[in-house]
């Protein structure tokens, strides 16, 4: 089992970090609050991703809270996608001059955890 949090860390490790410096580059060099508001956005979702993976990883081995693991991670996403909101709100709708663009920019880490949070947690209810 130790192994496999090993893994989980570099794999959203080494995603996150590249899919960041990619963003980071292809947003260009204006809007130097956006890229903080970036780096944080991608802070935020790889490490609420990895402890979600890593508790997921831990309660497989009980029984008892085994059937629940699909319940309890559809609520963790709903948990996940308000904090985030939350958190990000006042930059995302405030008044400053940014584009949709860059705005809906914010959301690609988003997609990106997300669709490695699902990889994951399948892979873990699938060894039962």
């Amino acid at each position: 089992m130790f192994k496999t949090i090993i893994l989980y860390i570099v794999v959203f490790t080494l995603v996150g970090t590249t899919s960041y410096f990619i963003h980071n580059q292809l947003l260009g060099t204006e809007h130097f609050e956006l890229k903080a508001l970036l780096k944080k956005a991608y802070l935020f979702h790889a490490i609420f991703s990895l402890s979600i993976i890593i508790a997921f990883q831990l309660a497989s081995n009980f029984d008892s809270v085994f059937p629940q693991l699909g319940f309890i991670y559809m609520g963790l996403l709903v948990f996940k996608i308000m904090v985030f909101t939350m958190m990000f709100y006042p930059q995302l709708v405030g008044d400053q001059m940014v584009s949709r663009f860059y705005r809906g920019s914010i959301l690609i880490p988003v997609a990106i955890f997300l669709i490695l949070e699902v990889v994951f947690v399948t892979k873990i209810l699938r060894r039962k």
